[in-house]
C-alpha cells in the first residue's frame, strides 16, 4: 500500500485520522488514557498497514522488535549495576544485521562466492526482500546503540516502542528517525490547527512531486535505460537520447525520494510527531562534500554517528580519515542494494570526498559559482549511472553513449515524451530554494504581503491535491526506487 495510492489516501488515512483525532474528542479523554488510546490505535493501525503489504513477514519484525525492546531493557539492568554493555551491544547488532544480511544479501553472496570458486555463471537467486527492512534495521540499530552509550534511557513502554519502530508514515522509506528524536512525542504530542494544516501542506507537495514530476522523469529514463526487466543495450543510444535519459533519472529519483520524505514528514504531522528534514536542495550543492549535507541527511548522519566516527573519524590522521571515508562509502552504497553497481557508486562518492580534502575542494572553492554548481552536478549524475545500470557493463554501455557523439539507433525523440515540456522546467525550478527563499523574503514586506503570501499558498497546494488525484484516477505508470531498500 503506496501512500500515493487511491486505497491508502482515501480510505486508510481517511478512517485513520477520523478515529484517531475523533475518539478521544467525543469520549472527552485526556492526559494519560489519551495518550493510552492514540498510541495503541497508531500501533495497531501501523501493523496493519505494514501487514496489507506484508503479511508474511510481519511476524518477523515482530519478533525483531520484541528482541530490541528486551535487549535494550537488559542493556539497562546492566548500566545500573555498573557493568560494561559491550558485548550486549556487538550481540544486538550482530543480529539486526544478520536477519538484513539473510533477506537482503544472501543470494548476492552466493553468486559471488560462486564466482571466486570457479562458477561464474550461477546467478544470484532472486529472494524476496521485506518492504523497508533497511531502514527497520538502521533504525534498531540507532536505538539500541544510543542506549549502550548512555545517550537515551530504555523504553520501558513496549507500546511506545512498538509505536517508533512501526510507525507507518517512516516504516516503509524512512526517513531514518532516531528514537531521541521522537521519545518526548511518544507520550505528549498535541497536534493544533497549525501543525495538522502544514502536514497537509507537506503531503501535497510530496503527492505532487511523487506523481506528477518523478512518474513522468521515470518514462523518459526508462525509454533511455530501461526497466530492470528489460535493459535497453547502451549501444542503441544516442548521445543526445543519453543525457537526456540521465538527467530524467536523476530528477527522478530526487523527487521520488524527496517526495515520499516530505510525505512522510507530513503524515507524521498529522499525528503530532516532527520528523527531520531528510533533504536540503542537493542539486544546488557546490561540491560532493556538499551534496551528501544536503541528500538523504538520515542516512548520511546515521553512517557518520554509527560508523565514521566509531572507527576514529577524523581524529587518527589524514590516511585513516581517508580509509573511514572509504569504508563508510561503500557501507553506504551496499546498503542500497546487493549489486557491485552500487558498491561502485559507493566507492565513487568516497573518492570524490576524498580527492576533495586532498586539495581539489580548495582548488573548486576558487572558481566561479556556476563552475562550481556544474562541477558538483556532473559529478552526481555520473554517480548515477551506477545506481541506474542493471550492471557494470550497462554502466560502461551509458558511459560511452554520453561521450561517443555518434550512432545508436535509439534518438532523442524515442526518449522524449510531451509530458516533459511541462515536467522539466518545473521540476528543474523545484531543484532550487525558490519557495523558501520567497517566504522569507514576504515575511520582512508586512502583514499584507504575508496574507497575499498564504493565499496563493493555498491555491499552490491545492494545484498539488487536483493534479495528484488526477494522475492517480488515470492509473498511470508510478514505481517507487526506494519502496523495497
Amino acid at each position: 500500500m503506496y501512500f500515493n495510492s487511491p486505497v491508502f489516501l482515501y480510505v486508510f488515512l481517511a478512517a485513520v485520522l477520523l478515529i484517531y483525532h475523533g475518539v478521544p474528542a467525543i469520549l472527552n479523554l485526556r492526559g494519560s488514557a489519551q495518550s493510552l488510546f492514540t498510541n495503541l490505535f497508531l500501533f495497531s493501525a501501523s501493523l496493519f498497514f505494514y501487514a496489507w503489504g506484508e503479511l508474511g513477514y510481519v511476524l518477523v519484525l515482530f519478533a525483531s522488535l520484541v528482541v530490541n525492546y528486551g535487549f535494550a531493557r537488559v542493556a539497562e539492568w546492566l548500566q545500573a549495576r555498573d557493568r560494561t554493555t559491550r558485548p550486549l551491544a556487538v550481540l544486538v547488532v550482530s543480529l539486526n544485521l544478520a536477519l538484513l544480511i539473510w533477506f537482503k544479501y544472501v543470494g548476492f553472496l552466493a553468486a559471488t562466492l560462486a564466482g571466486v570458486i570457479g562458477m561464474p555463471d550461477v546467478a544470484a537467486p532472486e529472494g524476496y526482500l521485506p518492504i523497508g527492512i533497511s531502514f527497520f534495521t538502521f533504525q534498531a540499530i540507532s536505538y539500541i546503540l544510543d542506549v549502550c552509550r548512555k545517550e537515551v534511557p530504555a523504553e520501558r513502554s513496549f507500546l511506545k516502542f512498538g509505536v517508533y519502530v512501526f510507525l507507518f508514515p517512516h516504516l516503509i522509506a524512512g526517513p531514518i528517525v532516531r528514537y531521541r528524536d521522537i521519545a518526548a512525542q511518544l507520550t505528549v504530542r498535541p497536534v493544533g490547527l497549525e501543525r495538522f494544516a502544514e502536514g497537509v501542506r507537506r503531503l501535497g507537495i510530496g503527492l505532487a512531486k511523487k506523481l506528477l514530476l518523478a512518474d513522468t522523469f521515470a518514462e523518459a529514463a526508462d525509454a533511455a535505460f530501461g526497466t530492470k526487466a528489460m535493459v535497453v543495450s547502451a549501444a542503441e543510444l544516442s548521445m543526445a537520447a543519453a543525457w537526456l535519459g540521465l538527467l530524467c533519472w536523476s530528477l527522478q529519483i530526487y523527487f521520488d525520494f524527496s517526495g515520499y520524505s516530505d510525505m512522510a514528514i507530513g503524515l507524521g504531522k498529522m499525528f503530532g510527531f516532527d520528523f527531520l528534514e531528510n533533504f536540503r536542495y542537493p542539486y544546488i550543492a557546490q561540491s560532493i562534500t556538499e551534496f551528501w549535507r544536503r541528500w538523504h541527511i538520515s542516512l548520511s548522519s546515521w553512517f557518520r554517528d554509527y560508523v565514521y566516527v566509531p572507527l576514529g573519524g577524523n581524529r587518527a590522521g589524514a590516511w585513516a580519515t581517508y580509509r573511514n571515508l572509504l569504508i563508510v562509502f561503500v557501507l553506504c552504497g551496499i546498503w542500497h542494494g546487493a549489486n557491485w553497481t552500487f558498491l561502485i557508486w559507493g566507492l565513487y562518492h568516497g573518492i570524490f570526498l576524498i580527492l576533495e580534502r586532498l586539495g581539489m575542494g580548495r582548488v573548486i572553492a576558487r572558481l566561479p559559482r556556476p563552475l562550481r554548481h556544474g562541477y558538483a552536478l556532473l559529478a552526481v549524475a555520473g554517480g548515477w549511472v551506477f545506481f541506474r545500470a542493471a550492471d557494470m557493463r550497462h554502466a560502461g554501455g551509458i558511459f560511452e553513449a554520453l561521450v561517443r557523439g555518434d550512432g545508436g539507433t535509439q534518438e532523442f525523440a524515442d526518449v522524449w515524451n510531451p509530458k516533459l515540456a511541462f515536467a522539466l522546467p518545473l521540476g528543474l525550478l523545484a531543484c532550487l530554494p525558490i519557495l523558501p527563499t520567497a517566504k522569507r523574503f514576504l515575511a520582512t514586506r508586512g502583514e499584507r504581503w504575508n496574507g497575499l503570501a498564504g493565499f496563493y499558498g493555498a491555491l499552490g497546494i491545492a494545484a498539488c491535491y487536483l493534479g495528484a488525484s488526477m494522475q492517480l484516477a488515470a492509473k498511470t505508470y508510478s514505481p517507487f526506487i526506494y519502496f523495497r531498500f
